[in-house]
Formats: C-alpha cells, structure tokens, sequence
C-alpha cells in the first residue's frame, strides 16, 4: 500500500506540472518567443498587449528601410503580461516585439478610416451630407489636400528609420569645403557629435567646446570654442513649388539664450545672383530666447520687415512637444500651416524681377541647428549642447 500512495503522489505531482505549463508556462523559460495576443486599434493610438518572460525587457520594433528599429520598450510584469501603447503610423508598417532576443510574430498596422460622423439629432429631421471618402495614400502617409482641389502627390520621404543617415538623400554642411559658418563663428562639421540617427529620429547638435579648436576653410582657417549641424538635399532633391513638411522638436533650452534651430528651403542655383537675390524660403526658425513662437519668413530682394515674416504662429511647446511645420508654395503666394493650421502667407513684389521671381526655379530641403547671434547669442546660462530632433522629412507636387 506504500508504494501505490508514492505512486499516485508522484502522478499528482507530474498532472500539476503539466496544468502549469499549460497555464503559463509558455514564457518560463528564458528562450520562449513573446507574444502579441491582442493589438487594439484606438481613437489616435495603438496599443500592443501580450506576454513574454516575467519581468523581462520588451521592445517594441518597428521595420525601417533596412533594418528593425525600436521605437518603445517596457517590463513585463509579474505574471509575464505587457502593454505597449504608440501613436497611429503614416502609412502601413510591420512591427514586432522582441525579449530575451527572440522575436514574436510580426503584426501590420494600417492608418485609420475616418469614422463618419452622425448629424446631431434635431427636433425635425434634415437630411445627412454624404460622408467625404477619406483621403488617398501613398508612399509619404494620407496625401494632403490642396487649397485648389485635389491632393498633392509625395515627391520626397524620409522617416530616418535606419541607423545612419541616407547619404543617397542628404548631403551634410561642412565649413572644411564649404566655408560656411555662422554670426557666432560656429564651424559645421560631420561627426557623431553633431549628428545621429537614432529611434526613428535624426538628431542635428550644436555644441560648445571648453577648448579653442582650429576650423578649417576654403577662405582660411580660423578659430572657434563650437561646431554646428546642418544637412542639405542639395544636388539630391529639388523642386520648384509644392509642399513641403517637417515633424520637429527644438532643444529643450526654452527661455534660454544662444540655440538657434531653422526647418528651410535654399535655391539649387543663384539664378537671379547671391543671396537675398535668388529668395530662401524659412519655414520655421525658433530662437531659444524667445521660445513662445516659431517663425515663418519669405527672403528676397525688395521684401518688407516684418510683413515678409509670420509673426502670429504661437507654438509654446515647440521645445517639449513634436510638431508640424509645413509650407505651401505657389508662383503666387507661400502659405505655412503648423499642425495643419493656417497661420501666414505671404505674397511677394520683388525689387527688379516680375513675380513669380525670384521663387520660379528649383529649391533644396535645409534642417540646421546651430547658435544664434545679437539677441539671442549665447551666454553664460547657455548650455554645452542643443539637439534639433526631427521625426520625418516629406515633400509632395
């Protein structure tokens, strides 16, 4: 009799094995994949819920132009469960859920159909407008639409997915052939210091540097305590007309004298002789010591200050916050809309030229980063460093 009770002892023992494993035991061991068991679409996020190994690491991936990139990572809890939560993407893209270095199935997320509003009731019935049908997509997200009718169609995209920069698309400044520099003598240069692509975002850094160091140009050397960053579509895109977008945030230095950040358009050529004379397009400069706005500016020869300059385009959380910033260019007006809001256009009478001179020939896409100058020069409260983060550049015809 003994042995029959160690036997059913140890049936029991093995039976509770088994419930556990079944139970949970998908993720006791430190080599099982995760898993993604529910994605739940809400009104502007997306939420990943799922199981891994208790108190593990999860990230959250994204599949970029060459690589899987993360863009969120949490723990799971106790009981190996976790959730994920991120905004809606442009247009369709595969993500995954990675822990303990294994992979869970991949997942597709598509952007969401407008959900049709219904009428207010009224005492008395009226009839229901059809609902619009929503907007066409293509490589660059929902296609905006035009003042004039239609959509614009996307002519340039980049959502910095990768771990470097695309050099097929941006060429970066530097003073060593360029001879640019700045008001505060800064010398743009090509590093990790002052340019990074990292979690879906570029990152473009001026730095201040306890030392003097040698800058080197094609119009003579000199000397400079900073370095700046600026990268270019030159020779790589250009467009005459358009529209043409940022998603950004500026340094975290509000209210702090000395960053000086610009989102900008530059003419491919001289055509109508150095600058202001071939026009610039600003599509939005924010200076640290006045940080409530971000400013849009039309540039060219004959122009009035301050009508060439949108002054009513408060952004307060410019620094904390990523935002849009984007301009519709016309041979007869510029129009900017931050997050998708109207707030300057500008129509230009040139000195010497008929418009729509001198903004009738093909422009570069510009995203800097540097020190500012006067006003906003930097002082002793300004920090050793100032990041612009950019989150995806676009352009539509």
């Amino acid at each position: 009799m003994r042995t029959g009770k160690i036997v059913v002892v140890v049936l029991l023992s093995l039976l509770g094995t088994f419930i556990q494993l079944g139970a949970g035991g998908a993720h006791a061991g430190g080599s099982a994949r995760p898993v993604v068991d529910r994605v739940i679409e809400q009104q502007s996020t997306v939420v990943f819920r799922g199981r891994a190994r208790p108190r593990a690491r999860v990230h959250l991936q994204v599949r970029g132009t060459d690589r899987w990139v993360t863009k969120r990572s949490t723990r799971a809890t106790a009981r190996g469960r976790f959730r994920i939560e991120i905004r809606y993407p442009a247009r369709t893209r595969a993500y995954r859920v990675v822990s303990n270095r294994r992979a869970s199935a991949v997942r597709r997320v598509s952007p969401p159909t407008p959900t049709p509003v219904s009428p207010t009731p009224e005492p008395a019935p009226k009839p229901v407008s059809p609902t619009p049908a929503p907007a066409p997509v293509d490589d660059c997200g929902p296609r905006p639409r035009k003042a004039s009718g239609g959509y614009w169609s996307c002519t340039f995209l980049d959502e910095f997915d990768g771990a470097t920069l695309d050099r097929s698309k941006w060429l970066v400044q530097e003073t060593s052939f360029s001879a640019m520099t700045s008001e505060n003598a800064d010398c743009y240069v090509d590093s990790a210091d002052t340019l990074k692509v990292e979690g879906g975002t570029l990152r473009l850094t001026a730095n201040r540097l306890l030392e003097p160091f040698t800058c080197h140009s094609p119009l003579g050397d000199f000397e400079s305590t900073s370095t700046a960053s600026t990268i270019t579509t030159r020779d790589r895109f250009i467009q005459t007309y358009g529209r043409f977008a940022f998603r950004a945030k500026m340094p975290d230095t509000a209210g702090i004298p000395g960053p000086h950040s610009a989102l900008w358009l530059y003419p491919q050529d001289h055509t109508y002789g150095k600058w202001p004379h071939s026009g610039e397009i600003d599509v939005a400069e924010w200076f640290s010591a006045a940080p409530e706005n971000v400013y849009p500016s039309v540039h060219y020869e004959g122009e009035t200050w301050p009508e060439s300059t949108g002054f009513d385009c408060p952004m307060p959380t410019a620094s904390t916050d990523f935002h849009t910033y984007a301009v519709e260019w016309t041979p007869t007006v510029m129009r900017f809309y931050y997050d998708d809001k109207l707030c300057y256009s500008h129509s230009w009478t040139p000195s010497g030229l008929t418009a729509p001179a001198p903004f009738d020939h093909p422009f570069y896409l510009v995203l800097t980063q540097y020190w500012g100058g006067q006003w906003n020069a930097p002082d002793e409260r300004t920090p050793a460093s100032a990041t612009l983060t950019v989150d995806w550049a676009r352009a539509w015809k």
